[in-house]
């Protein structure tokens, strides 16, 4: 059964109580995220986190909910334009370790348990051009 969010998901992946949950963004994300932002007279912030084998990346602080998710349909309003840590949602990626988890803050995954890769052909999309772009295989 491949992923699909659930009717009447509480969007817990928009809502964002600590800095550790905050999405990971490359540097371009981040820029056209602040284009975004600034079309809309919103504010981000990002905070450098460093580099992974020489890519640069940055944590999007959010308090709360993602500025960009619309509280009445319960979808991002920024679909298209999303960076990949959203897009691979529900799958995780430990930078430090690079390790690969399901979140325990998605419905699914609550509803349906561990699930192989291949249930997620989106995201594992997403995730596989994050762990190419830091350089994680060889």
């Amino acid at each position: 059964m491949p992923f699909e969010c659930p009717i009447g998901c509480p969007a817990d992946c928009c809502y964002f109580s600590s800095e550790e949950e905050d999405p990971t963004v490359f540097p371009e994300e981040a820029a056209r995220l602040r284009e975004e932002a600034k079309r809309r007279g919103l504010s981000l912030e990002f905070k450098e986190l460093g580099e992974v084998n020489g890519v640069k990346i940055y944590r999007w602080v959010i308090e709360g909910w993602c500025p960009f998710f619309d509280k009445n349909t319960r979808k991002c309003s920024i679909h298209e334009k999303k960076p990949l840590a959203c897009r691979m949602f529900p799958l995780v990626l430990d930078i430090k370790t690079g390790n690969i988890y399901l979140s325990e803050n998605c419905l699914w995954v609550k509803q349906n348990g561990p699930r192989p890769l291949d249930d997620f052909p989106q995201e594992k999309q997403a995730l596989l051009k994050v762990i190419v772009r830091l350089r994680l295989v060889r």
